[in-house]
């Protein structure tokens, strides 16, 4: 992901955005959706899946999606006097429950007294504040695990990793191995839609990127640019984005037949996901909200940040993993 910096954002949304912190009392209400805009378009500046992955609005307690889990036959040739055959595509009802992501930040009163403006104070600190959370977001998107955290959202290693088939073993060995173009075809292959290039997104680490530029490089063969979502311009694999996070870990375990992932730490593996964007998305029931609290304090104010959102896989063949990628 790239970094975040004030300093570079739109001096117009930058100056909207410290007058509107220099607002108190009621018109400082009336102005708390500005300051939670500004923040939402400065993260999504960010360069990974949460600014590349769609974002739908959410209502109850959960995202409830009827998931597509099997097809039906195809149609077939008939005459005019003939019946057709009945089929039944499989369908489940399945939950994708709301979770809060939060943070705390305090603006102290000695911090004022060097001589800058609450708001100037204020605007850094939510800044910092927002990296940190869009940080936080961009792992749990690939690593998160509602077993072993209760809050968390389950993510894309996880929700992926729990369908049978869509996962790909790059090799045996449970070290790794260099990537193999002709395995990161068949996980491609593996995800519904792929003939529409355009609708994937490959996401990678750092060291999975360096890995398939490499197996490209050995085969003489060179990647496009592709203007995607941000106004980003990223290289392209037969024509999908090529989207480096560092969400997904470098140090993974997997089952070396089946591909699944296994644990995200204890290993020195890494993995590439492919996903496509018509099926796995974000559904929110709050986005990025800034709320002041009471003071209740003479040393410091306090504002909290938050977003309850999960993270959506509609189709269980909407994305595949490819583990096992060692340098």
């Amino acid at each position: 992901m790239e970094d975040l910096n004030f300093q570079n954002f739109d001096q117009g949304a930058r100056d909207a955005f410290q007058r509107s912190l220099t607002v108190s009392g009621a018109g400082a209400v009336l102005l708390q959706p500005t300051i939670s805009k500004v923040l939402q378009l400065l993260t999504n500046r960010q360069l990974g899946a949460t600014s590349t992955l769609p974002r739908q609005g959410g209502s109850s307690d959960g995202f409830y999606s009827v998931r597509r889990t099997a097809a039906n036959t195809l149609g077939a040739w008939t005459d005019d006097t003939t019946e057709p055959v009945e089929s039944e595509g499989g369908m489940t009802q399945v939950k994708f429950t709301f979770r809060t992501l939060i943070g705390r930040i305090k603006i102290t009163r000695k911090l004022q007294a060097t001589g800058r403006t609450w708001g100037d104070i204020a605007a850094k600190e939510m800044v910092g504040k927002a990296e940190d959370m869009q940080q936080a977001l961009e792992t749990a998107t690939f690593q998160g695990d509602s077993a072993v955290t209760s809050t968390s959202i389950d993510g894309l290693l996880t929700l992926i990793g729990a369908v049978s088939g869509q996962t790909v073993a790059n090799t045996s060995s449970s070290s790794g191995d260099a990537l193999y173009l002709t395995k990161l075809d068949a996980t491609i292959q593996k995800v519904k839609g792929s003939s529409n290039k355009a609708s994937l997104r490959i996401y990678c680490s750092q060291l999975g990127h360096r890995l398939l530029n490499s197996a490209l490089q050995a085969q003489q063969r060179f990647q496009n640019m592709t203007a995607i979502e941000g106004g980003f311009e990223v290289e392209s694999y037969q024509g999908a984005p090529i989207i480096e996070t560092n969400g997904i870990p470098d140090a993974m375990t997997f089952n070396t037949t089946s591909g699944r992932p296994l644990a995200f730490s204890g290993g020195a593996t890494t993995a590439i996901v492919v996903v496509n964007v018509n099926y796995i998305f974000y559904s929110e029931l709050t986005p990025m909200t800034v709320m002041p609290l009471a003071k209740k304090s003479s040393q410091y104010d306090e504002v909290d940040m938050f977003n309850d959102l999960t993270l959506v896989l509609d189709n269980t063949l909407g994305g595949a993993v490819l583990c096992g990628l060692a340098g």
